[in-house]
């Protein structure tokens, strides 16, 4: 199976995802995985999510990957809160390295994904957007507070998304 670990976004509109996808902001990318990991990766996962307070962050701006200049995804950033995303995406790290299972050296850019440069309207759509022709999306508060690994199914129409684990956040110091 393609899995993948993540913070939810619920009801992210401005996501260009179907019914079947979860708006997500990815904290490692784990690719093509045995099931048979599921359960040794959950048993270093839910220590190490447990041990992080949950938190607020904003998504705001926009950039993309590879670049701005030739964008393939464009995508929002995290401004708020991006410190403690970032510290919960290296905890995350460990946790999949300890289980034994091989990892991506990439740095971790904080990110969700509003669309992919597909067609030669995606291209216009995204010159629009990232040179200020089209307003950004206004900021969006989220409250983190569950990692989900998460199972990702590539179809035709797209990626189907499938939560198999949640592993929640600490309370909030009070």
């Amino acid at each position: 199976m393609r899995a993948f670990i993540a913070v939810p976004v619920p009801g992210a509109p401005e996501s260009s995802s179907t019914a079947s996808t979860l708006d997500h902001l990815t904290l490692h990318f784990l690719g093509e995985f045995h099931p048979d990991l599921v359960a040794p990766l959950a048993e270093r996962l839910a220590p190490a999510v447990a041990a992080r307070p949950a938190f607020d962050l904003t998504i705001e701006g926009v950039g993309a990957f590879p670049t701005r200049a030739q964008p393939r995804i464009v995508w929002r950033g995290v401004g708020a809160g991006r410190e403690e995303l970032v510290r919960l995406a290296l905890d995350v790290r460990q946790a999949v390295i300890a289980a034994g299972i091989p990892v991506d050296i990439a740095p971790f850019v904080p990110h969700l994904t509003l669309f992919r440069v597909r067609s030669a309207n995606d291209a216009a759509r995204a010159r629009a957007l990232l040179d200020g022709r089209t307003p950004a999306p206004a900021p969006t508060r989220l409250a983190v507070s569950e990692v989900d690994l998460v199972e990702s199914q590539l179809r035709p129409t797209g990626a189907e998304h499938r939560v198999l684990v949640q592993f929640p956040l600490a309370e909030r110091p009070g």
